[in-house]
C-alpha cells in the first residue's frame, strides 16, 4: 500500500496518513515523505507522524506478526470493483430488475446511486478500480472538463452515497478472497437520520450487488415489505449486532460529533488494553492465569445449560471489572452477550455498543466465546433503549454476513 502513495496511475488515499498524498499541503517535503514511505520502519520513526499514530501502527502489525496465517479460500472467480460498478447501469441485471419491486426508500436511493455512477462512466475508465479516487480532489480520470468526483455527482452528499457503496463493494470482495469467515460491515459516521438510512440502504444495495454478480441469492426487500432498513431504522427495537452513538439533545455541528466519538475512542482505549492483557495471561511462560481465562474453564466445564449461563454470566462480570469503569458487560435475554464502552464529554455521553446473538451455550464453542466475551450490562442495555426516544447525532450501524451462505 505504501508503494502505491506515489504512483499517479494507481493513488492511494489514507484517512490515517493523509500527508502521504500531497505532503507539500501539510509544510513537508515530498522527496522526504517519498524516501520515507518506502519502508515502514522508517515511516513509524519519521517526525511527522506523530507518537499516537506510530503506536497504533505498531499495534497492528505486532498483532499480526503474532498470528498464525490462515489459508485463504478464495472464490473460484474473483470479480473486479469496476465491473461491478459497470453492471449496476444494466437494467437487465438481477439488481437492474429488482430495482421495480423495491420499497420507495430503497429505489431513491438506487436511482442516485445509478445516475451517478452513470455520470463517472465506470464502461470508459479504470478509475472505479481504485477506490482512493473518488476521496481525492483531482480531475477525474477521462473527464474532459478536468471536474472532481464531487462536481461530477453535483454534490457532497450524493458522492459519500457512491463512496459507502464502493467502499462496500471494495471489502466484500476483499473478504471473499479470503473467504474463511463471515464479514462485518458497518457504515461512516455522520449527522442526521436521514443520510444514516441512505448510507445503510446503500450498503445493503452493494451486498445485494456483489452477490447477484456472484450467482447467489441476492437478498432485498419488496415493496410494502417493512424493514429495519428502512424508514424506520433506528426505530424498531431490534438491536443492532453493533452501535456507535452520541446522545445529545444539544445543536452539535459534525466536527463537534466526531470530535465526541474521537473522545470515546481515546476513553476506550486502556479499557480494551487491559481486556488483550487479561487474554494475553493463558498461564504459559510462568505467568499466572488470568481470572479471564479462569472463568472460562468454568464455562467450558459446565455439565448443563444452568451452569453453563451462570458460568458466562460470571466471567461477564469478570470482563467487566477488568475494563475499569470504561465500559460494562452481561447478558442480554436468553442467549444475547452485550458489550458497551462509554465516553463523556461536553456534548453529551458517547457509547460504543456490540451484541452477539449465540446460538446456545453449547453450540459456541468455549474459546470462542472468549473472543466475543466483551459484552454490556442489563442496565446498560435499559440505557440504550431510553436513549432511543432521545436525538440521534451520530452512529454506526453495522450487520455480519456469510457471504457464499
Amino acid at each position: 500500500m505504501l508503494n502505491r502513495t506515489f504512483d499517479d496511475n494507481r493513488p492511494l488515499w489514507s484517512s490515517l496518513l493523509p500527508e502521504l498524498h500531497k505532503p507539500e499541503q501539510y509544510g513537508l517535503d515530498s522527496s522526504d515523505v517519498r524516501w520515507q514511505s518506502e519502508s515502514l520502519d522508517r515511516l513509524l520513526n519519521s517526525d511527522w507522524i506523530g507518537d499516537d499514530r506510530a503506536q497504533a501502527l505498531n499495534v497492528i502489525r505486532a498483532e499480526f506478526r503474532s498470528l498464525p496465517r490462515a489459508k485463504a479460500n478464495p472464490p473460484a472467480t474473483l470479480l473486479r470493483l469496476g465491473d461491478l460498478l459497470a453492471s449496476t447501469l444494466e437494467e437487465t441485471s438481477p439488481m437492474g430488475r429488482a430495482a421495480k419491486s423495491l420499497p420507495e426508500s430503497f429505489r431513491e436511493v438506487h436511482t442516485e446511486l445509478v445516475n451517478a455512477i452513470r455520470r463517472l462512466d465506470p464502461t470508459h475508465s479504470q478509475a472505479f478500480n481504485e477506490r482512493s479516487r473518488l476521496r481525492i480532489q483531482d480531475p477525474w480520470p477521462n473527464d474532459p472538463d478536468r471536474r472532481t468526483p464531487e462536481e461530477i455527482v453535483g454534490n457532497k452528499d450524493t458522492l459519500d452515497l457512491v463512496i459507502e457503496f464502493v467502499d462496500t463493494l471494495y471489502n466484500l470482495i476483499v473478504a471473499d478472497s479470503i473467504g474463511i469467515a463471515p464479514a462485518t460491515f458497518s457504515t461512516d459516521v455522520g449527522i442526521g437520520d436521514r443520510a444514516l438510512i441512505s448510507r445503510a440502504i446503500a450498503q445493503e444495495l452493494a451486498i445485494a450487488q456483489y452477490r447477484s454478480g456472484a450467482q447467489q441469492a441476492a437478498w432485498l426487500p419488496r415493496q410494502g415489505v417493512s424493514t429495519r432498513q428502512g424508514v424506520s431504522i433506528g426505530e424498531s427495537e431490534e438491536h443492532p449486532l453493533f452501535e456507535v452513538r452520541l446522545n445529545s439533545q444539544a445543536a452539535v455541528t459534525e466536527n463537534q460529533t466526531r470530535d465526541q466519538l474521537s473522545n470515546l475512542r481515546d476513553s476506550a482505549v486502556n479499557a480494551i488494553a487491559a481486556l488483550l492483557d487479561a487474554r494475553a495471561q493463558r498461564g504459559s511462560s510462568g505467568r499466572a492465569r488470568s481470572p479471564f481465562w479462569k472463568g472460562l474453564d468454568k464455562l467450558a466445564a459446565a455439565e448443563d445449560a444452568a451452569a453453563a449461563r451462570k458460568a458466562l454470566d460470571a466471567h461477564l462480570k469478570c470482563v467487566a471489572s477488568i475494563l475499569g469503569g470504561q465500559g460494562d458487560a452481561g447478558l442480554v435475554g436468553q442467549f444475547g452477550v452485550q458489550f458497551l464502552l462509554t465516553g463523556g464529554g461536553a456534548v453529551g455521553p458517547a457509547i460504543a455498543a456490540a451484541l452477539w446473538q449465540l446460538p446456545g451455550i453449547f453450540e459456541f464453542p468455549a474459546i470462542t466465546l472468549g473472543a466475543v466475551a466483551p459484552a454490556a450490562a442489563q442496565k446498560g442495555v435499559q440505557s440504550v433503549r431510553h436513549w432511543q426516544g432521545t436525538r440521534r447525532w451520530a452512529h454506526a450501524l453495522g450487520k455480519v454476513i456469510e457471504l457464499r451462505g
